[in-house]
């Protein structure tokens, strides 16, 4: 299951304003209905379709992968304006890159029930974060790694996937050292 925090961050504050007719429909006849109080969680196979139908909506025509990158940035913007999002976020302008590395692992495992994150330091600045999901979102994890990184102060984050592993991925997460 999907939290309730990371459906409005996104739903709510990330794309709310842009949320048409047309979106809000599609996301209602797939059981996710923003006219109403949103449910306190969501399982995971409705959640991943709610956000191909919301690329579908919001970044018509556009490459998967920069749509999904779009929406990542959007969905931790909006996240950031949640009560839980805002004290994180503030968190982690003061850890830095490399504590944010490790609060993130552990905000990735409270936004759902089913997360599982490992993580290798490799260098000062490289991390390997091994994740047990495989989200069929291509450029979405990658560009929220980056975004988390951002707003922790690191300078010239990557977030690249290395290999995928039956039922999870691996990350590598860089940033140059300021």
């Amino acid at each position: 299951m999907v939290f309730v925090q990371v459906v409005e961050g996104l739903l709510r504050y990330g794309v709310g304003g842009r949320v048409t007719l047309r979106l809000r429909e599609r996301l209602r006849q797939v059981g996710l209905d923003l006219d109403r109080p949103l449910l306190p969680a969501y399982p995971v196979d409705q959640w991943k379709h709610c956000l191909h139908i919301i690329i579908e909506e919001m970044y018509p025509g556009m490459p998967r992968e920069e749509a999904f990158g779009l929406l990542a940035a959007a969905h931790l913007e909006g996240y950031g304006r949640t009560l839980m999002g805002r004290a994180l976020l503030r968190l982690l302008r003061l850890l830095g890159p490399r504590r944010t590395v490790h609060q993130m692992a552990q905000a990735l495992r409270t936004s759902d029930n089913y997360t599982e994150v490992r993580l290798t330091q490799l260098e000062p600045t490289t991390y390997e974060m091994w994740m047990n999901s495989v989200l069929e979102a291509p450029g979405y994890a990658e560009a929220l790694f980056v975004s988390f990184l951002r707003v922790s102060g690191a300078e010239e984050p990557r977030a690249n996937i290395v290999r995928k592993e039956g039922e999870g991925t691996i990350y590598r997460l860089t940033w140059k050292e300021r």
